[in-house]
């Protein structure tokens, strides 16, 4: 498994700003931003909201709207399921153990 952060605030969440923040969470945590064409394409792709203004300075002061999910991929790459506020932990966990099961009867591999 590897969890992955992605930003939506590519003014303010610098390569290091991300680094650090993820660090916080779990080290297997993964933390992407890029700039704000490529994270707009990116949140399009996976149906994610965010609205930041386009041209924001890491000065100004404003907020940034977005979606909370979590996505669950399977090893290849493609989507299974999103998981957001109203997931609860023993919801998701049951999910994943689902998932994981299924695909490792399916291959013959372990994840």
């Amino acid at each position: 498994m590897q969890p992955i952060f992605i930003s939506v605030d590519p003014a303010r969440d610098t390569v290091p700003q991300v680094a650090r923040y993820v660090s916080e969470f779990h080290p297997r945590l993964v933390g992407l931003t890029g700039d704000y064409a490529t994270l707009k394409a990116t949140c399009k792709a996976y149906r994610v909201y965010f609205s930041t203004p386009p041209d924001a300075q890491p000065t100004d002061d404003y907020l940034v709207d977005h979606s909370i999910f979590f996505y669950f991929m399977d090893p290849a790459g493609r989507f299974v399921d999103a998981f957001g506020k109203a997931s609860s932990e023993a919801d998701v966990v049951a999910r994943v153990q689902k998932e994981v099961a299924r695909w490792e009867a399916e291959t013959g591999r372990r994840v």
